[in-house]
């Protein structure tokens, strides 16, 4: 005969599971977090009309994202369209795939294909829930307030094609291209109202939009970037995993992927944040066979002269005049505090063809100091600027003013990695801190003898005033040194301020000019685009 486990025991086992133990329980079910960087472009706090780049992290839970993918239909009347698409979708693919295994619920997009849909179950799962308030919410193309009055970064004719006229015209699309799979808990509509309603019913907050076109269906559609932003989504555009309808003879004359390049900027300034793939893959962010742009990586982390401000003004005039692509990777403007040595998107240093930075005294996890030493390594070229000569000496010493130096006082934790050595090792300076704010300028002049290297093509003969005030660097440590300009205040040596390190694991120019007042000098902003056409070996 069974012996009977009595009531109280049962009772105890119960309250043991969900009032002893509940937080267990809640962690078994729910899914873990997803860790999104999502770049944007804010008003600046100290410039009147300026905007910043920054990189917000977010941490979103599956359950309550949704990713749109917009027009990726099997054939359009542009022929280079077509092509770019197919090579997109095993791409787009593999996002939605990692993205839906882990709870996300996902949204084919394919506008006036619904019809070829309609016995598919996500056809049947997005119209159920149609929402009659968020279609009165919805406009159809027309801007958002934070867009008025800014100029659109491309131009957007009725024809948009690099293949106009030969393109056939006409709607040749039936239904989404094969290559990207619908599984039947995924939804499928190209009504914003639909969305709306199966946004409502599922909880979603955050929504990815990814697809064609960036400056037509994506941002524009009834389920666009607007009109999500309209319906108080959490929306981001996949900028890696888009692409534009544009015709590169037409304003402002630059390549098509440059197009797509300006139209996220754009979006990130008035529209919304953007983000990578590399958030859900882990690898490499897409870029089409056909884009043979050189690739510029900014590094930005300094709390003093405003780069995160003059790199994007920098990287946006390069793309228009050298064809380059520029990517950032953005520490934290704050001198101290919380998360202070965190830098964000350093993955780009894998892909970069030339690195620009401006960081000062940051520690690093040791994967991230390993992608820098890795580049540092790689043979390939630095720009470095200003705080640069101390990025990675976190515990070393400050200047104050009137020249003398005190130690850090910054926390830096035992498991970050440091390299104090970058000054000596890869730049070849000697930072031994700066002469303080209460010089009224630092006079630049040509070392003798020089006047004719490419690097000072457009800079005043006779010199010009800086208000950077002055480092000392001397003597430089670097075995293949040439020192370019050169610094001096009143009643003190002269110091070098910019010089070319030809070390044999990649060139190096670096300036201890850098002050967000230099970029307003001609001479100072000739620098720079020589500077980058120098490394890069564009003539």
């Amino acid at each position: 005969m069974k012996k009977r486990v009595p009531f109280y025991s049962l009772l105890l086992l119960l309250l043991l599971q969900f009032f002893i133990y509940p937080a267990d329980a809640q962690k078994k079910d729910a899914p873990p977090k997803m860790r999104m960087s999502l770049q944007k472009r804010i008003p600046s706090d100290s410039v009147k009309g300026a905007m910043v780049i920054t990189t917000d992290i977010q941490e979103w839970n599956p359950n309550e994202t949704a990713i749109i993918i917009c027009d990726m239909w099997q054939q359009h009347w542009c022929k280079g369209a077509t092509a770019r698409v197919a090579e997109m979708a095993p791409e787009i693919n593999n996002v939605i795939t990692i993205a839906r295994n882990k709870g996300v619920l996902i949204v084919h997009a394919p506008s006036d294909c619904m019809n070829y849909y309609k016995d598919y179950p996500g056809r049947k799962l997005a119209q159920k829930y149609k929402s009659k308030k968020a279609q009165s919410q919805i406009i159809s193309e027309d801007s958002l307030v934070t867009e008025k009055g800014n100029q659109w970064p491309i131009d957007q004719s009725d024809e948009g094609c690099d293949d106009f006229p030969e393109c056939k015209q006409g709607s040749p699309w039936t239904h989404q291209i094969d290559a990207i799979q619908i599984k039947d808990n995924d939804a499928i509509s190209d009504s914003g109202a639909e969305m709306a309603g199966l946004f409502n019913q599922k909880k979603i907050k955050n929504v990815i939009l990814m697809g064609v076109h960036t400056n037509m269906c994506v941002i524009g559609r009834t389920f666009g970037l607007r009109n999500m932003k309209r319906l108080g989504m959490n929306v981001v555009l996949m900028r890696d995993l888009t692409d534009v309808m544009y015709d590169s003879k037409q304003w402002p004359r630059v390549s098509h992927f440059t197009g797509t390049s300006l139209m996220a900027e754009y979006i990130e300034k008035f529209v919304c944040p953007t983000m990578l793939s590399t958030d859900f893959t882990g690898q490499k962010q897409f870029r089409f066979k056909n884009d043979s742009r050189k690739v510029i990586a900014f590094i930005t982390a300094e709390n003093e002269y405003r780069t995160n401000q003059r790199f994007p003004e920098f990287g946006h005039e390069l793309m228009l005049t050298r064809n380059v692509t520029c990517e950032y990777a953005v520490g934290l403007p704050i001198a101290e505090g919380a998360g202070v040595h965190n830098i964000e998107n350093l993955q780009i240093l894998e892909d970069a063809d030339l690195v620009i930075t401006c960081i000062r005294r940051r520690a690093l996890e040791p994967e991230k100091m390993q992608l820098v030493k890795d580049y540092m390594n790689s043979g390939k070229p630095l720009l470095a600027i200003r705080t640069s000569s101390h990025a990675f000496d976190a515990k070393g010493n400050v200047s104050r003013s009137g020249g003398g130096v005190v130690a850090s006082n910054v926390p830096v934790s035992d498991q970050l990695a440091q390299w104090p050595e970058f000054d000596k090792e890869v730049l070849g300076g000697n930072y031994q801190g700066h002469y303080g704010h209460l010089q009224k300028g630092t006079a630049i002049t040509i070392v003798p003898g020089m006047e004719s290297h490419p690097l000072l093509k457009g800079v005043d003969s006779l010199g010009f005033v800086s208000p950077s005030w002055l480092y000392i660097n001397r003597p430089l440590r670097g075995e293949n040194m040439q020192v370019l300009l050169q610094g001096t205040i009143p009643n003190e040596p002269v110091q070098p301020v910019l010089w070319v390190n030809n070390r044999e694991k990649g060139k190096v120019v670096y300036t201890s000019l850098g002050h967000w007042d230099d970029w307003k000098i001609e001479s100072y902003k000739n620098l720079m685009v020589n500077a980058v056409d120098y490394l890069l070996e564009k003539k």
